[in-house]
Formats: structure tokens, C-alpha cells, sequence
């Protein structure tokens, strides 16, 4: 139960330091070169961000937002199929953002509306097939 305890106070901190608004935490997504797709739970901004920050960790599998939560969807310990979910309260701000994100209130993070955009694994990237996202190495 540690293990879940600290994934999840981990992805909260990680969510939390995007800033303490909505304007913030564009500002956040912005700076680290995401860039995602309004209403999609898999690939907005927020779940591209939190999906590069967390991929080193071999007991995640995915990630998705919702308009109050992350979820996380975990690896059993031998890697072979989905051990669970953990759900994540979304920080205030980040919810604020996911609002006005999937209301496309941000064009500088949505995919394909900014020049130079970069994109998790290539997808959607503008700067070749494996683009990633820019993250600062004191968030990670």
C-alpha cells in the first residue's frame, strides 16, 4: 500500500507545481512544450504532461484525465496486463484549466494551434518522430 501512497502523493505534487491558476498552469504547459487535444482524456495537455513526467516508473501504464481526477492505470509486477487504477484528485487550478482547456481557451497548448509545438512519443510532434516533452530535470 506504500507503493500506491507514493505514486499518488508524487502525481499530486507534480500536478500541484503546475501553478496556482488555470493561467499558471497553461503558463507551466506552455514552457515544457506541451501541447494536447481538448476533450480527449488521453491525450489533453494534462495527461501528456503527467504521462512524460511518470513514464520511467515501470508500474504505470497509462494515463487519463477527467475534469476532477487523474487516473492512473497500474502494471502488475510482472508487467503482463493492467493491475488496477489509481484516481487522483486534480489540484484547483489544474481543474480550471481542464475547463477552460477542453473549452479551447488555450490555444497555445492545443495541438496544432502553436508554431514549434512538440508532442509526447512523437505524436503530433513538429520536430521529428522522437520529440518529447521539455521537462525541467528538478520536476522529475
Amino acid at each position: 500500500m506504500g507503493d500506491l501512497r507514493t505514486i499518488k502523493k508524487r502525481t499530486g505534487a507534480l500536478l500541484e507545481d503546475l501553478g496556482r491558476d488555470p493561467d499558471e498552469v497553461a503558463a507551466s504547459l506552455r514552457a515544457a512544450g506541451v501541447q494536447g487535444d481538448p476533450r480527449s482524456n488521453s491525450s489533453c495537455a494534462i495527461a501528456l504532461y503527467a504521462a512524460a513526467l511518470l513514464r520511467t516508473d515501470p508500474r504505470i501504464r497509462s494515463v487519463s484525465v477527467g475534469p476532477c481526477t487523474l487516473l492512473l492505470t497500474l502494471a502488475r509486477p510482472d508487467g503482463s496486463r493492467p493491475g488496477g487504477t489509481l484516481t487522483v484528485q486534480l489540484p484547483k487550478a489544474v481543474r480550471g484549466f481542464v475547463a477552460g482547456f477542453d473549452a479551447q481557451q488555450y490555444p497555445e497548448v492545443i495541438r496544432g494551434s502553436a508554431p514549434g509545438a512538440i508532442a509526447v512519443d512523437g505524436v503530433g510532434a513538429t520536430d521529428g518522430p522522437d520529440a518529447s516533452i521539455a521537462v525541467p530535470a528538478a520536476s522529475v
